[in-house]
């Protein structure tokens, strides 16, 4: 396939000189057919389907359309089935999949990794069941789902059924909390291991000049309400709308909030944040600040620190060569010590739809991409035409700009990819490139997230991942949104007020906008859910034990 693949490339780029480069519309195929083949390899006819398809707006000029590209048209080529694929915005799914499915015209297929609108398609029985036609027509996907009895246990709704298919992912810390350990040695400070000694390491990164340059423009730490950092603070402090106490049960309100509010409020009073960080609405100077060498200590959404090696870690290093970063547990505080966020390794991400015409055709696509081949070639492009294979199986990306501009934008055709099934190359530790230097850089700091983060201490997210919580009812919804952000404004408020408004009186005032709000009718629905379903409900221990799976099979490999 790789020759045939090379040379309809190599026809697609003479004859798009003077125009766009592998649009997708016309001309050979990367199998070397033209248009979609009226029956697959055992002569059966092939059956068409629709399908979603995010688009990112991520597409390089002249390679096509997220619709029409020369993905699509491997997929139409190479795949099962014939699929026309419809383009979904990606922050914008639930108001598109509202119209197309109120029009009728929603494809067979849709991918979602959005837990609240899949549970809505359920709710409002747009979903088909999968039970059976997974049973009698799967064999790639039933077989994961054997290995993995996760997938079931989480694609499956409140009625018994399953409805969802998904892909198993390796769990390792979304996020890292850095210091800048360079700063550290300058002033002679160890790293803060409490609430009270973040203060102090704070106030000395804002005071001290750590930098050098003799202007007071450092910070100690920075977003206290938006961007990546403003979940440090959530997560420190375990401050959820859902926790899991220590008996098991669930505890609904704005736990831990006002301890949260007055860590905040101190790092407020004590000049270490930026004082106009409500005005920062998307964190976007947070961290233009941490990349510029002006902030002491910084949360990053990090997950596999592929994309923010690329991006923020080579800026840092490009900005300020002398910063060195050390990952470094959260603090203990005054209700005890967590972890951050893990990757989910469970993810749901797919439903089919009920009018779907032919339900056979979408188990066969399903089971294509479930392939390790299918999900490979999504993941490095083509062998011998993007990356080649090393002497012991490693893959290597052997033209970055090719990979750039043909490959690194259509991860989202491998949305039903488990990657580790490729074995230990399949693992986020082995996608670095040591010969670059930031990715060299960033395989040590996701070295130090992992020894850091991925301990038998309670993650400070609540119950479960977001992906794993049920959706409210829609009018309880409702007064959940409103009750949360009026709770959030007061709580904001008691940050910036000074005397005036004390952490008491915020947590009263707190307290009684979550009883007349709503509270008691979303804490009572939550708990019954909760005796029904807990069982059925993968929560952070679960993950925990998956991730102790997991590295056990890395490390036999």
């Amino acid at each position: 396939m790789a020759e045939l693949f090379k040379k309809w490339l190599k026809t697609a780029v003479m004859v798009s000189l003077g125009g766009s480069l592998l649009a997708g519309c016309s001309g050979d195929s990367p199998a070397g057919k033209t248009g979609n083949a009226a029956s697959n390899e055992n002569g059966q006819a092939r059956g068409s389907i629709s399908s979603t398809i995010y688009d990112r707006g991520a597409v390089p000029g002249g390679m096509g359309t997220i619709e029409d590209n020369m993905w699509t048209k491997w997929i139409n080529e190479n795949g099962p089935v014939n699929v026309k694929f419809v383009a979904i915005p990606r922050w914008e799914s639930q108001s598109k999949l509202n119209v197309l499915l109120a029009s009728g015209s929603a494809p067979d297929l849709i991918f979602e990794f959005g837990t609240s609108i899949r549970n809505q398609l359920f709710n409002q029985k747009q979903l088909l069941p999968l039970d059976d036609l997974i049973e009698q027509q799967s064999v790639e996907y039933k077989a994961l789902m054997e290995k993995y009895p996760q997938l079931k246990q989480a694609g499956t709704k409140t009625d018994g059924k399953l409805y969802e298919v998904g892909r198993m992912n390796e769990v390792y810390p979304l996020v890292s909390l850095f210091i800048r350990e360079d700063w550290l040695e300058k002033l002679g400070l160890e790293v803060p291991a409490t609430e009270e000694e973040m203060i102090t390491v704070a106030k000395a990164f804002a005071e001290q000049d750590p930098d050098g340059n003799g202007v007071a423009d450092t910070y100690g730490l920075s977003g206290l309400k938006f961007g990546d950092s403003s979940g440090l603070y959530r997560y420190m402090f375990n401050a959820n709308w859902v926790n899991l106490d220590a008996n098991g049960e669930l505890a609904v309100g704005p736990n831990h909030m006002k301890e949260a509010t007055a860590f905040k409020r101190k790092l407020y009073e004590a000049g270490v944040v930026d004082k106009d960080f409500l005005t920062d609405k998307d964190g976007s100077k947070a961290k233009q600040d941490f990349l510029n060498g002006k902030v002491g200590m910084y949360a990053f959404m990090t997950a596999d620190y592929s994309s923010f090696a690329s991006r923020e870690l080579d800026t840092l290093m490009k900005n300020v060569p002398e910063a060195k970063l050390k990952v470094i547990p959260l603090p203990k505080t005054s209700v005890g010590q967590y972890n951050p966020v893990w990757n989910n390794p469970v993810q749901m991400t797919a439903v089919v739809n009920a009018r779907a015409k032919d339900p056979e055709a979408v188990i066969k696509y399903i089971d294509f991409l479930t392939k390790i081949e299918t999900g490979r070639t999504f993941r490095l492009g083509i062998e011998g035409v993007h990356y080649k294979l090393e002497e012991d199986g490693k893959p290597v990306i052997t033209d970055p700009d090719k990979y750039k501009n043909e490959v690194s934008w259509a991860a989202d055709f491998a949305m039903l990819y488990s990657r580790l099934e490729e074995g230990k190359y399949g693992y986020a530790e082995a996608q670095f490139n040591e010969e670059i230097p930031y990715q060299k850089e960033a395989l040590r700091l996701f070295r130090e997230s992992m020894a850091t983060y991925m301990t038998d201490l309670p993650v400070g997210e609540g119950l479960t991942h977001s992906e794993h919580m049920p959706q409210l009812p829609k009018e309880l919804q409702v007064k959940f949104t409103n009750v949360t952000t009026a709770i959030d404004d007061i709580f904001t408020r008691a940050i910036i007020s000074g005397s005036n408004y004390t952490i008491e009186q915020a947590d009263m005032d707190a307290q009684k906008e979550w009883e007349k709000g709503g509270g008691p009718e979303i804490e009572r629905w939550y708990k019954e859910w909760w005796s029904k379903e807990k069982d059925n409900v993968l929560i952070w221990s679960d993950f925990y034990d998956i991730y102790k799976q997991q590295q056990a099979a890395y490390q036999a490999e």
